[in-house]
């Protein structure tokens, strides 16, 4: 009874890491401008390298994740978007997700009172990514609601 309940375990676990493919392509230096990002608070301007892009397939549905650095205070940003297609076009919440880090403390994100964060993807080859990100997300220590203008990625695939 114990192995067969160990094999119905294994046999899950496989099933479940079987729905997801993560094809990642990880290419950026800190002299690579080719995969850039940056986004503004008010006058406050951060940027970036990309150092990590990658699509993952679920089984309906297909995301582009994006990470990237910052050398000053150690930033760390974070978009994925997506839907049951990867094509040139608007995406908004619960299908465009940000995140940014400084420390290892998130600092912004989204959630689901960001109904107006948008991405907006304006190239999609098999090497490219480019899009644009812009609206409202949370001040993660307080919840406050903070607008983002100017964002802006570049990733090759």
């Amino acid at each position: 009874m114990k192995k067969g309940l160990a094999l119905l375990a294994l046999f899950v676990a496989v099933l479940i890491s079987a729905c997801s493919k993560e094809t990642s392509v990880e290419k950026a230096t800190q002299q690579n401008q080719l995969n850039t990002w940056s986004f503004s608070v008010g006058s406050t301007q951060y940027s970036g390298t990309i150092d990590t892009s990658y699509v993952e397939d679920f089984s309906v549905f297909q995301f582009i994740n994006v990470e990237g650095f910052t050398p000053v205070n150690n930033g760390q940003i974070f978009v994925s978007f997506g839907g049951t297609s990867l094509q040139v076009g608007e995406y908004v919440f619960p299908f465009a997700n940000f995140g940014y880090a400084e420390n290892g403390e998130l600092v912004f994100e989204t959630g689901t009172t960001t109904t107006d964060f948008r991405i907006v993807f304006t190239e999609l080859t098999a090497d490219r990514a480019v899009g644009t990100f812009s609206g409202t997300v949370l001040e993660s220590t307080t919840g406050n609601p903070i607008v983002i203008s100017n964002g802006r990625f570049a990733t090759t695939r």
